[in-house]
């Protein structure tokens, strides 16, 4: 048995939902940052998730991902109740997470970066230091993610050499070194120019079908290119969830947006 296939740990994937959020309600005092908030995801299913700034979004992500604890409501992976997990605890149930701002090691290389996130998945995180010969399997599994993201040739440069929209999609293969069958994305596309834009959304087409994906995300044109349902919230409401056909034409959510299209 391959060292790195850990999937004899897994359950056969179910039909219908990897990830669901039940109700789920988040204070920080007397304030409610996220209030009953209820949505799904399954497995080759892209779900966005839009708002304006302050809508709840952020919050929902790190609900999802274990970093908060929700004060109401249920989160569920592949049918399992893991409500109150820990991030730790959740990356290795197969929930893996980009950020918003880069979560990579500028002075290492790329294949370095993805050896870490493969030995964490591998609960060997407080060993990273030791030198990777002590761990062939470890670069060989990070050698099949960076392949799979068509990122070969980057494998040997520093992540501080690369460009944005290359340390963006190192991102995601670092998620991916993790093993999920969830993917938590928070603006993968932020700060990208068109061109950054349009490979990321490839790459993302190109993976999508094996992870159930939760994106957040304000270009509106990577949203519609590649959400199968649009959640919009709102002061940490959701006000609208459907196809984004359906999303795009609600008044409810044209309001949302100050009276602005959401295509703008």
């Amino acid at each position: 048995m391959d060292w790195l296939d850990l999937s004899f740990l897994k359950k056969d994937l179910k039909v219908g939902a990897l990830i669901e959020a039940r109700g789920l309600t988040k204070k920080f005092s007397g304030l409610t940052a996220v209030s009953k908030v209820s949505l799904s995801c399954e497995r080759g299913h892209i779900h966005a998730v839009i708002g304006p700034n302050g809508a709840g979004k952020s919050t929902l992500m790190n609900l999802l991902s274990g970093e908060l604890r929700p004060t109401e409501g249920k989160i569920v992976v592949d049918g399992v109740d893991v409500t109150g997990y820990g991030s730790t605890k959740m990356s290795l149930l197969g929930v893996g997470r980009s950020y918003q701002r880069t979560n990579i090691y500028p002075s290492l290389s790329v294949l370095e970066n993805c050896n870490i996130a493969v030995q964490s998945r591998l609960d060997m995180s407080m060993q990273f230091m030791r030198s990777v010969n002590a761990y062939p399997d470890v670069e060989s599994g990070s050698r099949r993610v960076i392949e799979r993201l068509q990122l070969d040739s980057l494998s040997y440069k520093k992540a501080s050499e690369l460009s944005h929209g290359e340390q963006r999609q190192i991102e995601i293969a670092l998620a991916l070194a993790t093993d999920p069958k969830v993917l938590l994305l928070d603006e993968p596309l932020a700060g990208m120019g068109a061109e950054e834009s349009l490979n990321m959304i490839a790459l993302l087409q190109r993976i999508r079908s094996d992870f159930a994906v939760i994106l957040v995300e304000h270009d509106m044109d990577a949203v519609f290119a590649l959400a199968d349902t649009l959640t919009v919230m709102q002061n940490g409401e959701i006000i609208e969830s459907d196809k984004p056909a359906v999303v795009r034409s609600s008044p409810r959510v044209q309001e949302a947006y100050l009276g602005t299209s959401i295509d703008a």
